[in-house]
């Protein structure tokens, strides 16, 4: 009996292959048998492992506009309490994939320079820090809110990736009430 899976399937599988052992060491072997089809069913949706690791990177960024940016986004006003919702649905995602940023991942396995996923890499990091700068100008100068929205996604980023080598959310937790309580009593000059 033939399995159907649904390319949407097909890509999460795939980019939870590549968070857990890295975009080198998982081939399209590996992502055929998890989704339970033949190599050449495989090809029909893909041309090969980099078409689907593109279309990885692109399904979480999707993921993250429809479900966490526009939160921050979306808010007539956005202010502590959108900053709080925000945080909450990035712990959320990373205690739901554990194996960590499937796009951060990538970057430092690669590096920046690879040209088919460096740019939607950086599109998708500059997307998250334009969330935390809405917020962030709200309570600080322009200049200190952009250099507050770039050091806490780097921030945030490694606490990520300590949860992913120690199984431990609670240093994104601490990061991100930190992050809240600078807000809660900055003043805006």
């Amino acid at each position: 009996m033939r399995r159907v899976i649904e390319k949407f399937d097909l890509v999460d599988i795939a980019a939870k292959l590549f968070r857990m052992k890295g975009y080198s060491a998982t081939s399209i072997d590996d992502i055929a048998r998890a989704c339970g089809l033949t190599k050449g069913s495989l090809y029909h949706h893909f041309s090969g492992k980099e078409e689907l690791a593109v279309a990885a990177l692109e399904q979480v960024h999707q993921f993250y506009r429809d479900s966490i940016f526009t939160i921050v986004r979306d808010a007539e006003d956005p202010s502590v309490k959108e900053l709080e919702t925000f945080n909450l649905a990035v712990e959320k995602f990373f205690t739901e994939h554990p194996h960590g940023c499937l796009l951060a991942n990538l970057s430092l396995e690669i590096g920046g320079s690879y040209e088919q996923f460096s740019p939607k890499i950086r599109r998708f990091f500059e997307e998250w820090q334009d969330c935390y700068m809405i917020v962030f100008s709200r309570y600080f100068p322009a200049d200190e809110a952009r250099h507050r929205a770039a050091d806490a996604v780097a921030i945030v980023q490694g606490c990520i990736l300590m949860n992913r080598i120690w199984h431990d959310v609670a240093p994104l937790r601490r990061q991100h009430a930190a992050m809240l309580e600078r807000c809660a009593t900055a003043t805006l000059s």
